[in-house]
């Protein structure tokens, strides 16, 4: 029974090519509601335990406080600021049964930049998100890198070529795992506690280009806890699609998906996101579910590799138009520029709950020096070489807010209260005549701390 197995395959996922591609009215662009029916039919109450843990994702990305914030502290005059990146190692099993479909080592490299970019929210075309959508744009602290080390702890450049006699991969649906296994003409999965194992193969299905990708999530998801479904974690990308300006997508669609993120998109899914629709196109009221992301309007079915400002498939309070710009859209390559900030951290949860061990933290320090010069006690003078009005506090005496105003000998203020915010404070003096004057710090609360005559030569 499925509670006593306690399986969750969440989120296998198939992005796929429609009509466009001259396909029947009945062929579904993405085969992930036929995966979760069969899975339901395996494992009876598959559906109920899918939506709860989903659920239990967005939850927690919504309320927890994640390692990867900055963090600040002050020690004497210097501020470091502590910024933590989540690194995840990346191995391209690269399938060809011909030359052209052994991809060039090139596409690989530009689809780690790519992803990095997208994910990090610093692609070249942030600019291109809508004003009303912009305040929600998120990114994610994460580098994915080339693995640099295979599993027998030998040194590699995270590029698994394989020579293979099976020509096609696809399917009628777009969900075939044959490509994983060895045994079956492909090849076995690297650790999948240790890397991401992205498959690149010819996924053609009766010589069309029905599939792009699909995505399987981290084993230790809850209830995904059949071992021999681990070796099938990780992502697939059709060979054409692979990389950023790939010389292999010939046709307009081709084209259209040719920016490196169909991997972007099924990233996506492998840390745990839906499509912004919901995948609930087949029922009468499309409108009716929800990707359980807030910051995500609601949209009735996905973009059909289309992009159009004015799409809006879904009226509701507050109305916005469909957010074609997404990356868990179905929009063109160009359309696409942005994770949402829910999504963005609903994908850090994941990942920081149900996949740490994948990832490794590296941690950059920034150093901000305030002031270089310590002073052993408080001086106010004038310096006549630079005309200028020197003030010197001691550290321990910025720890309450002081002020210094000066005064002719009448009582005049001579100039606006400057605030005291660091050892040594440089003030103008080239503006005062000659002649004597009061210079007065204070504390926060009015309470004199110093006062002390000037004269200005």
């Amino acid at each position: 029974m499925f509670r006593s197995l306690k399986v969750l395959v969440f989120f296998i996922t198939v992005l796929s090519l429609d009509s466009l591609f001259g396909q029947s009215e009945e062929f579904e662009p993405c085969g992930h509601r036929h995966v979760i029916e069969d899975l339901e039919s395996r494992f009876p109450g598959y559906k109920k335990e899918y939506d709860k843990m989903y659920q239990d994702i967005i939850r927690m990305s919504k309320s927890k406080t994640t390692s990867i914030n900055k963090r600040k502290r002050r020690i004497k005059d210097t501020i470091y600021t502590y910024d933590t990146t989540i690194v995840i190692p990346v191995v391209f099993h690269i399938l060809y049964s011909n030359t052209y479909e052994n991809v060039e080592d090139s596409l690989l490299v530009n689809q780690i930049e790519v992803l990095n970019q997208d994910f990090q929210r610093q692609n070249p075309d942030t600019a291109n998100t809508r004003s009303f959508f912009k305040s929600r744009a998120g990114s994610m602290k994460v580098k994915f890198v080339l693995a640099d080390t295979d599993p027998n702890g030998n040194p590699t450049n995270g590029i698994n070529r394989v020579l293979t006699s099976v020509t096609s991969w696809g399917t009628s649906n777009g969900v075939n795992n044959n490509m994983k296994y060895t045994a079956r003409g492909g090849v076995n999965s690297w650790d999948p506690d240790k890397y991401i194992n992205v498959w690149v193969c010819d996924m053609t299905y009766g010589g069309t280009e029905r599939v792009l990708g699909f995505a399987y999530p981290p084993n230790s998801h809850p209830y995904w806890t059949i071992s021999s479904l681990k070796a099938e974690q990780g992502v697939v990308i059709h060979y054409k699609c692979i990389g950023r300006n790939n010389r292999r997508a010939t046709t307009n669609l081709l084209r259209s998906s040719n920016m490196g993120r169909v991997a972007t998109h099924e990233f996506g899914h492998y840390f745990g996101l839906r499509h912004i629709w919901a995948d609930d196109q087949n029922l009468a009221n499309r409108c009716f579910y929800d990707d359980f992301i807030d910051d995500t309007p609601k949209q009735g079915t996905g973009s059909n590799f289309s992009c159009y400002p004015q799409r809006n498939t879904c009226t509701e309070a507050n109305d916005l138009p469909d957010m074609i710009e997404n990356y868990m859209d179905y929009s063109t390559h160009p359309c696409q520029n942005m994770f949402t900030e829910q999504q963005t951290r609903a994908m850090q949860s994941t990942l920081e709950t149900y996949r740490s061990s994948i990832a490794t933290y590296e941690i950059t320090t920034t150093t901000t020096v305030i002031d270089t010069v310590e002073y052993d006690e408080m001086l106010v003078f004038y310096r006549s070489d630079k005309s200028q009005i020197i003030v010197e506090v001691v550290d321990k005496e910025l720890d309450v807010t002081l002020s210094f105003d000066l005064f002719n000998i009448v009582g005049q203020k001579m100039m606006e209260t400057v605030t005291i915010e660091k050892n040594e404070t440089i003030i103008p003096a080239s503006k005062f005549s000659q002649g004597q004057y009061i210079a007065v710090l204070r504390t926060g609360d009015g309470d004199l701390v110093k006062v002390q005559r000037l004269i200005v030569d």
